[in-house]
């Protein structure tokens, strides 16, 4: 139950300004995130302790000049008062500067960029709703080693930022554990035929094949000349996007029993998820959601809690009210924030079930609670190395 305001708790309206992606190569994941934001106002109505939360969207297309104009329009003709968004590493780093420029809250439902909360960490950025590539893949390589019980791997990442992290995570993983990383292989992001990649897999002997895509068409194909090649499942484990609810709807039955790493399970047993669930698939005709979607919505949901408890809050007091937050019970698990703003929680080792209603869903088979972004360093030495690359994996 939403608190009534008191005397002293400052009322009136907190306006946002939401950047995503909603055309482009990179409009369905951009429009879920922008679901996910909306399913929670809509769910629980805009006002929250005497405080109205007006939201405007604007479309950034995935290019960060146009993220840059767009955060200028928002900040200088529409007066926000925080800007949430935009989705892509390269778009969020570059409107984090600007707001942190102007004094504006920077709130990211879903940018996996580790420099947004390391070395271009700044004191309004917060990272809301995700975790850094490295970060949400470090404990994927931890359970293959020990649970998984794997002794060699090979890698199939995407050859850009992302990729990079995601595959430095997980391999730093596996290796501190006593795994052998054999070999690292990249793809670039356009790749849609696989097949040559899987050759190379298989040319690798490998107990274990880890992959990490970013999302969209690059999961299925992958799936795709994988299994159409003959090869094991049993020997795969992806990261989040390889294995989000729009590759388990393109792929079907095939991948019951599919194993992945990320900080979103959608299977997991929580009251708090089932709700989210039922209303996303009221909201979108019978789906279910992928981190996209949870992202957008636990944004929303630490925005409400946070005016719950203190009213009408905005620029670094917001930020300071977001970051001493923990969120003992959110769509993701208890989640807190470090000195550097970004989440400290859950991730989840899952495999794929068909559940009674007929849709595939991720479900958790191990937790590594509290997983932080330093991958077992300290924040100084962590910060010392180069950025992750295709030369510099941290191994």
């Amino acid at each position: 139950m939403t608190p009534e305001p008191t005397e002293t708790t400052a009322t009136g309206t907190l306006k946002v300004g939401y950047i995503s992606p909603t055309t482009g190569n990179f409009a369905v994941a951009g429009q879920e995130m922008v679901d996910g934001w909306n399913l929670y106002w809509d769910t629980n109505g805009n006002e929250v302790n005497g405080v109205t939360v007006e939201t405007i969207v604007e479309d950034d297309a995935g290019n960060p000049e146009t993220s840059l104009t767009k955060a200028h329009k928002l900040v200088e003709q529409d007066g926000v008062d925080v800007i949430v968004g935009p989705l892509l590493a390269n778009t969020a780093l570059a409107v984090a500067e600007y707001t942190a420029s102007v004094g504006i809250p920077n709130l990211q439902p879903v940018a996996a960029s580790d420099d947004l909360t390391q070395r271009n960490a700044n004191d309004l950025t917060v990272r809301t709703g995700s975790m850094g590539g490295s970060q949400a893949n470090f404990p994927g390589g931890e359970w293959a080693a020990t649970d998984g019980g794997f002794k060699t791997a090979v890698t199939l990442c995407a050859d850009y930022a992302f990729g990079w992290e995601s595959c430095a995570g997980f391999a730093q993983g596996f290796e501190q554990n006593g795994g052998d990383v054999v070999q690292q292989i990249w793809f670039p992001n356009t790749t849609t035929d696989f097949s040559t990649y899987v050759s190379q897999i298989q040319a690798a002997n490998a107990d274990l094949v880890y992959v990490a895509t970013a999302g969209g068409a690059p999961g299925p194909n992958f799936l795709n000349a994988y299994l159409g090649l003959g090869q094991d499942m049993d020997k795969l484990l992806l990261n989040c996007c390889a294995a989000d609810q729009g590759t388990l709807r393109a792929m079907g039955d095939q991948i019951v029993g599919l194993k992945s790493v990320s900080y979103w399970a959608e299977g997991r047993d929580s009251d708090v998820v089932t709700e989210f669930i039922d209303a996303y698939k009221e909201f979108s005709d019978g789906k279910v959601p992928g981190a996209y979607v949870a992202g957008g919505y636990i944004t929303a949901s630490l925005v409400a809690s946070v005016l719950a408890e203190n009213g009408l809050v905005t620029g670094a007091d917001l930020v300071s009210a977001i970051t001493e937050f923990t969120f003992e019970d959110s769509i993701f698990g208890r989640v807190s924030w470090d000195d550097y703003n970004n989440t400290v929680g859950p991730v989840f080792i899952r495999e794929v079930e068909k559940f009674d209603d007929g849709n595939l869903y991720n479900v958790p088979i191990a937790t590594f609670e509290d997983v932080d972004q330093w991958l077992g360093r300290t924040p100084e030495d962590a910060l010392a190395q180069p950025n992750y690359s295709a030369q510099f994996q941290g191994i």
